[in-house]
């Protein structure tokens, strides 16, 4: 009886020591949930392919998951369908791809049931990282609750699982509208900003980079709006007309795009068409065959070698003087090479009738136009490197 319990007992020891070193050594550094909106959409198979991509790109001892939302608000409208486990990136986007879409889009309780699912003491938390990266398409909710409700629900289910989770929200294809909501949801969670995506291409790339845990990258990979800016993307601004399309795609300073819409017959009809990146998404501006240079910086049409149509400045005008800058030479230049030329006229400087003149880089003179008399006709100083003019009228001459 005695050889018995002896036995038993050191069973029990070697359990223990068994049972305690798998606590010690299975649970992984990181752990991510994928919960993506499976409410009914045509585009979703970008979004299962995304989240395939970033699933396979993340490391094999990293435990993914993956939450589907979308449904009925009254009813079960969210599923855990791969539970948390190591080398499974292809059953997660096996199971992302074999989704049907179906419903309205119930963010909330997705968010929630992701909470929940890390409240558990099996399967284990990432020992560095727990996170969920949540990827929206038909809006944040369309069962609607209010901010505050929406964060004091979140909050509570928080403080019960006793883990940190570091949200990551990725908005695809969505309307401004329906932008601010994914950010208004997004901010209940103390997560960052929501990342917005316009492509596939776009959503892939996005995808990856928001799933990496931080202690694994560099530093926190910043897309800047250049680097996104395509021929679909602009489509989806300003679409160009059935058998046309964006060609020549020129960014500049992260804030302006120059594109051409071309059709796809004749290629020799060239419409330029300009962009502006303002509330962190691209804008269009105008579409012209000459093209006003705006608000958009000199250097940019120079850099883009497109020759905007300046609209003309007066930068002085009084009865003694007036000065135009004609073509974006700014005002204070203008008004240096206007006062020096007319000094230069008083002590008799300028030569012959045309009151020719040079100085560094600026050549002025009193040209001749046709329909005018001589003297109706303004001073205009040129500046050589760039050809941009200043006109001088209205001085004693």
């Amino acid at each position: 009886m005695k050889r018995w319990l002896l036995v038993a007992g050191a069973v029990v020891v070697v359990l223990g020591l068994v049972t305690g070193g798998l606590w010690v050594f299975l649970p992984p550094d990181h752990r991510t949930t994928f919960l993506i909106d499976a409410s009914e959409s045509a585009d979703f198979r970008e979004v299962a392919d995304a989240v395939g991509a970033a699933a396979s790109n993340m490391a094999a001892d990293d435990s993914l998951a993956l939450r589907r939302f979308g449904g009925a608000c009254d009813g079960q409208n969210t599923a855990e369908l791969v539970s948390p486990g190591t080398g499974q990136a292809a059953k997660i986007g096996d199971a992302a791809r074999a989704i049907t879409p179906s419903g309205k889009a119930t963010l909330l309780s997705g968010i929630l049931a992701a909470i929940d699912d890390f409240s558990r003491t099996y399967p284990f938390r990432g020992d560095k990282t727990n996170r969920v990266v949540v990827v929206a398409r038909n809006g944040a909710d369309a069962c609607g609750k209010n901010a505050d409700e929406v964060r004091a629900i979140i909050e509570e289910h928080t403080r019960k699982a006793g883990v940190k989770i570091d949200f990551r929200f990725v908005g695809h294809r969505l309307t401004p509208e329906q932008a601010k909501v994914l950010a208004e949801l997004a901010a209940a969670t103390d997560a960052q900003k929501p990342r917005l995506t316009k492509t596939s291409d776009e959503l892939v790339t996005t995808m990856k980079e928001v799933s990496v845990p931080a202690d694994l990258a560099v530093k926190e990979v910043k897309v800047a709006p250049c680097d996104f800016v395509t021929p679909e993307v602009l489509a989806a601004v300003h679409k160009p007309g059935d058998g046309v399309v964006y060609a020549d795609v020129k960014c500049q300073q992260d804030r302006y795009t120059l594109a051409m819409m071309r059709t796809t017959r004749i290629e020799s009809n060239d419409m330029p068409t300009l962009f502006e990146y303002k509330d962190d998404a691209w804008r269009f501006v105008k579409a012209q065959t000459d093209m006003p240079c705006g608000d958009v910086p000199k250097e940019v049409w120079k850099a883009w070698e497109f020759p905007c149509l300046f609209e003309p400045v007066v930068c002085r005008d009084t009865e003694q003087s007036k000065v135009t800058d004609l073509d974006g030479v700014g005002c204070p230049a203008a008004l240096d090479i206007a006062d020096r030329y007319n000094a230069a006229i008083k002590a008799g400087e300028p030569q012959g009738q045309g009151l020719f003149w040079e100085s560094g880089e600026w050549s002025c003179a009193w040209p001749y136009e046709d329909g005018y008399a001589h003297a109706q006709v303004p001073l205009k100083c040129v500046r050589t490197t760039d050809k941009l003019a200043v006109q001088i009228g209205d001085y004693q001459r």
